[in-house]
């Protein structure tokens, strides 16, 4: 019995030192880890918050498909001195064109927006009309013109401002070359004809809104004003036989347009 008695005060004593599992015994204090170094002299690292939405690099590459209309004016100007008066073109033709075209480019995020810079190609349909020939203030004789094959290549820059994760407004402009196939012709039969490919420098600038449909994809309506330098155009007599020249006149094309492009970033990296 003595020993039976010494083995159950022995259980009770060893109980009462063990933590009951109701007992949440006492409380870990884990600030004290935050000290602990990285190294022998490191410092904590910080934590950053993570923009899941945010682009995957501040820069970043781009392909835009464009179409739109432009109102497209062509003046006729230049005049021959002959004597004490001169032989000139003078008028204008006015038409609305479809044009359409792409640009490459790569997209530099700033604050409030994106620094966007990039090459463009665009063509333009047709256009068609009169102008009219004088001598001395008097009219000679009527000309039909002819522009086709109109295009351009231009080097422009455009800022991006975001009023929200979605709207923004930009603006911006650029410069390069232009042409188109010009062509005159007698109307009231004088046998007029003269015609060459005007080639020239050309400038533009413009403002639109985007909306950004997803990370990758933009949707931007916009306006450009567009203009090339004069460039010149032989004009003659020419009939079977014979050919007179009388000298080159120039002309100028211009026009207000209306656009819309889809902007794509990233285009060759996979969907997710």
């Amino acid at each position: 019995m003595r020993i039976s008695g010494l083995f159950v005060v022995g259980i009770l004593a060893v109980a009462s030192t063990t933590t009951r599992g109701d007992d949440p015994g006492s409380t870990i204090d884990l600030s004290s880890f935050s000290a602990l170094p990285l190294g022998d002299d490191a410092e904590p690292l910080p934590i950053e918050a993570v923009a899941y939405d945010s682009p995957t690099s501040s820069l970043r590459f781009y392909l835009t498909g464009i179409a739109g209309a432009s109102f497209g004016t062509i003046n006729a100007d230049g005049n021959i001195p002959y004597a004490d008066t001169a032989l000139q073109t003078i008028g204008s033709v006015n038409e609305t064109l479809f044009n359409g075209g792409g640009a490459i480019g790569l997209a530099l995020a700033r604050p409030s927006g994106l620094l966007r810079v990039e090459v463009e190609g665009r063509a333009r349909g047709p256009m068609n009309g009169q102008t009219t020939l004088e001598f001395g203030g008097l009219q000679v004789e009527q000309l039909d013109v002819n522009a086709t094959d109109g295009w351009s290549a231009m080097t422009n820059f455009w800022r991006d401002y975001f009023f929200t994760n979605r709207l923004g407004v930009y603006g911006g402009g650029g410069f390069g070359v232009g042409g188109y196939q010009y062509s005159m012709q007698g109307a009231e039969g004088i046998p007029l004809r003269g015609s060459s490919t005007v080639n020239t420098f050309a400038w533009q600038v413009g403002t639109g809104i985007t909306y950004q449909l997803s990370d990758r994809i933009t949707l931007d309506t916009g306006y450009r004003f567009f203009a090339m330098a004069p460039g010149s155009t032989p004009l003659g007599i020419s009939d079977s036989g014979f050919s007179i020249p009388l000298g080159s006149f120039t002309s100028a094309f211009s026009a207000s347009e209306l656009l819309i492009s889809i902007r794509i970033y990233e285009p060759f990296r996979s969907w997710r």
